[in-house]
Formats: C-alpha cells, sequence, structure tokens
C-alpha cells in the first residue's frame, strides 16, 4: 500500500501532523495545571467560602473547640471545602476531612504558614504528598496561643482532566481536524512535486533501457532531486561515450587486421597455387607472410596489454629507479636506429636523479617516446631526452624532444588515443598506433601524467611527470 515515494511521503507528514497535534494537547494539559485561569477558579472558591465562615468562627473562638469544631465542619460541607485548624507548632488540632487531626505540616508548609502574615495565601504539599491550595487566617484560642484556620482545596488530576476536557479539547479537535485537512492538502502537494521529478528520471532510465539514445532527464524539482537528474545524465552521456569507444575499437582492430590478413591470404595462396614460381618470389612471399603475422602479434599484444591495464590486471613495482643508467641504455637500444636515420640522439640526465616505480614498464616507455621520435625525424636533425626535478615537491621530469615534422593543433589532442594515428601514410610500417596509448596507461598508472606540445616544421615535445621517493633531492 505504501511503497510508492509519494504514499510514503505524505503518511511521514499526517504522522508528523498527528504528533505535533497530539504534543499540543498534552502540552495544554500540563500548562493549565498552573495557569491562572486554574488558579483564579480554585482561589475564587476558597475566598468564598473564607468569607461566609470567618467571621462566625471568630464569635465561635472564644467559645469551646467543640463549638468551633462543629461549626467548621458544617462549613467544609456547605463551602465544598477542607477546613484545618492548625496550631503554633504546626500540628492539625482539627481536619474536615479527618485524616490528618493530629499530624503535622510537612516542614516546608510549616515554615510558609506558621510564619506568614494574614492573609495567608499559597500552596502546600500536604501529608498525602498532594498539592493543595489554600487561604487562611490567625484566630485566638481559649488558652491564649493562636490557631490558624485553613481554607483548602486540592488541586485534583480528575478536576483538572474534566475541567480541560470540558473546556479546551473540543475546540482543539475542532481546530486539529482543520489542520489536518489543510496539512494533508499540503502534503500532497509537496509528496507530488518531490515524486514527480523522480518518476521523470525513472522514465528516462527506461526509456535508455529500451534502447532510446539521447533520452535526457528532466532537471527539474528539489535540488537533491535536481542533483540526480544532472548525475544521471552524466552517467547516460559517459555509458553512450564508452559505447561509442567500444564501437570505433572494434572497428579499429577489425580494420588494423584486415590489412595484413589480406596480405598473408594473398602471399599464401600465391605459394599455394604456384603463381610464385621462382625462388625470388617464394622468399619474398614467405617475408611478407612473415613480417605481417609479426605485426599481428605485436598489435595482439599490445591490446592484451591494454585490456589489462583496463581491467586494473597490470600489477607495477614500486622501486626506485634511477634515471640516468635507465635513459642511457633506451638511447642505446635506439643508438643504430638513429645513426641509419642520419639523426643525432643525446641524453642529458644528472647522476642520482631517481624515480618510484617498475623499471621495465618505465624503460618500455621512453623506448616508445624515443622511437616515435626518431621515426618522425629527417635526416640531419635532433632528438634530446633531458631529465631534471619537477618544480612540484615529490616528483622528477622526463623530456624528450626532437626537431622532426611536428603534429597539427587539431590532431595534437588525440595523439594518445588508441589506433590513432598522425601520419596515416606510415600505418603500414609504423604498427597500429597503440604506442602511446600504452605509454600513457603506464605513466598514470605509475601516478604521473604525460603531455605533449608541437609545432608543425620545428618538431615536437613529450613531457613525462613521474614520482620521487620520499625524501629525494
Amino acid at each position: 500500500m505504501f511503497r510508492s515515494l509519494r504514499a510514503r511521503v505524505l503518511l511521514s507528514y499526517l504522522a508528523v501532523i498527528a504528533v505535533c497535534l497530539a504534543l499540543v494537547g498534552l502540552l495544554l494539559l500540563l500548562f493549565v495545571r498552573t495557569s491562572p485561569l486554574w488558579t483564579r477558579a480554585v482561589g475564587l472558591q476558597l475566598e468564598a467560602a473564607a468569607r461566609a465562615t470567618l467571621p462566625i468562627a471568630r464569635r465561635a473562638a472564644n467559645q469551646s473547640d467543640q463549638i468551633l469544631e462543629e461549626l467548621l465542619l458544617r462549613a467544609a460541607g456547605d463551602q465544598d471545602v477542607r477546613i484545618l485548624m492548625v496550631d503554633d507548632s504546626g500540628a492539625i488540632r482539627f481536619d474536615s476531612d479527618g485524616a490528618w487531626t493530629d499530624e503535622r505540616l510537612p516542614p516546608l508548609a510549616r515554615r510558609r504558614i506558621l510564619r506568614g502574615t494574614p492573609p495567608l495565601v499559597g500552596f502546600f504539599t500536604g501529608p498525602d504528598r498532594e498539592r493543595w491550595a489554600y487561604i487562611g487566617d490567625v484566630l485566638p484560642a481559649p488558652d491564649g496561643q493562636r490557631q490558624i484556620i485553613l481554607f483548602t482545596a486540592l488541586q485534583a488530576r480528575p478536576a483538572l482532566l474534566a475541567w480541560f476536557a470540558e473546556n479546551l479539547l473540543p475546540p482543539l479537535i475542532q481546530a486539529g481536524a482543520v489542520a489536518l485537512m489543510v496539512s494533508a492538502l499540503l502534503a500532497l502537494l509537496i509528496s507530488r512535486s518531490v515524486s514527480a521529478p523522480l518518476r521523470r528520471v525513472a522514465s528516462a532510465a527506461q526509456a535508455i533501457a529500451r534502447g532510446e539514445t539521447g533520452t535526457r532527464a528532466a532537471v527539474s524539482g528539489p535540488r537533491e532531486v535536481r542533483d540526480l537528474a544532472r548525475t544521471f545524465n552524466r552517467m547516460v552521456d559517459q555509458v553512450e561515450a564508452a559505447q561509442r569507444s567500444q564501437r570505433d575499437f572494434v572497428a579499429n582492430v577489425s580494420h588494423e587486421l584486415r590489412t595484413p590478413l589480406t596480405s598473408i591470404q594473398g602471399f599464401s595462396q600465391a605459394l599455394l597455387d604456384g603463381t610464385a614460381a621462382d625462388a625470388g618470389d617464394v622468399a619474398r612471399s614467405a617475408r611478407v607472410i612473415h613480417d605481417e603475422a609479426e605485426r599481428m602479434g605485436r598489435m595482439v599484444d599490445d591490446l592484451l596489454v591494454l585490456a589489462r591495464f583496463d581491467a586494473g590486471q597490470i600489477e607495477m613495482a614500486n622501486d626506485s629507479v634511477e634515471l640516468a643508467p635507465l635513459l642511457t641504455a633506451c638511447v642505446e637500444k635506439l643508438s643504430l636506429q638513429a645513426e641509419t636515420a642520419e639523426v643525432a640522439l643525446a641524453v642529458d640526465v644528472p647522476p642520482g636523479l631517481v624515480a618510484r616505480g617498475d623499471g621495465d614498464r618505465l624503460a618500455q616507455v621512453f623506448t616508445n617516446l624515443l622511437d616515435n621520435a626518431v621515426a618522425h625525424t629527417a635526416a640531419g636533425g635532433r632528438v634530446l631526452v633531458v631529465a631534471h626535478l619537477h618544480e612540484q615537491p615529490g616528483f622528477v621530469e622526463v623530456v624528450v624532444t626532437d626537431t622532426g615534422e611536428g603534429i597539427p593543433p587539431d590532431e595534437l589532442p588525440r595523439v594518445f588515443e588508441r589506433f590513432y594515428q598522425v601520419d596515416k601514410a606510415r600505418r603500414r610500417s609504423r604498427g597500429a598506433g597503440l604506442g602511446l596509448a600504452i605509454t600513457k596507461e603506464i605513466v598514470e598508472a605509475h601516478g604521473g601524467a604525460i603531455s605533449v606540445e608541437s609545432v608543425v616544421g620545428l618538431g615536437s615535445k613529450f613531457t613525462v611527470r613521474l614520482p620521487a621517493p620520499v625524501g629525494a633531492e
């Protein structure tokens, strides 16, 4: 019955309203106990009893105690009050109810009454622990002592409840019924304003589940619901971007694999049907098949590495790696390639410069950057590797600069994308465009960052920032 958010919100508002009305009633019941209205009603009753009885009691005080007590007993019955007669010590010599005769007033009541000056008015707690209102006067006793006549009335709870039920409860119920109806209407409107935007978000989610791409949730309602709608829309954008990336990835893989497969199929068919008859043709066909198979193997290896990065399965060592020998080894590995291309390859790394990470993976990063730099630098050009402490404490920086052809500004943001190649003419010989994507994944897995700057015709600069061990200088 109350499974929907709207019904639960409405029920919660109604419950709060009912609790508030009940609290108002209880507080009124508590406050009215000591309210001026109730105190004045009790005081008027006691004043009337005192005015009617005290003149007669003064005249009877000079006679016997028996006559005075009979007079007070009749007055108590006629005026519907309780009358006490107390001596100077606080002992109760007479009680019209008979319960407190020969008892003593409690200490606080004795001090308040015996030390007071007529007329005596106030409240006291009796031997029965109940609260009593009193009005009294001091009369002379035949033996010359003082005697105090107290007209008392109990502020009894039954009478209070009856007075509350008779005077306050009916208007309270009427006002509460009106307030409940108005509040229920307001609660209905508020719950609708909360649930309607949520229903729109739910409808958008259902539309997305049905494949209706482009659907977005309306951003409306309370702030929290608007935040939910914005978050939902961002999630949908990210999901759609991931789906597009996945489709592009599959298309790129299919395209990159189709070319070597076509070559392998064509040259193997030439070997099978005898088209490649002489030794030269056979050797050429075998070499192409071998090269294309090797290229496919490298592509599959790169794809597996990227898949492991995406799945979070790549574990990086966290060692202190000295950069000077690592970068020197990378430069020496590519020295023959640079010499063949007539490109000067140099390294400038101060001794003792240390990065934190996986030495083998970092060697893969810088080998790939140097390989790209040499390949895209014309004869007579220069490639330089420089390393130094980063201006941000706790990091080192390695910069690979070349004087090559450069990267066009519109293609610069995409150089780290998978399968993206700036020089389409070199696709066949330079691989599938996964090297920089893997490089970026490795650097970021180390907690570092990689960036690129380039000017067409002047060259490119790749900057790698890596964390340094604590305390490294």
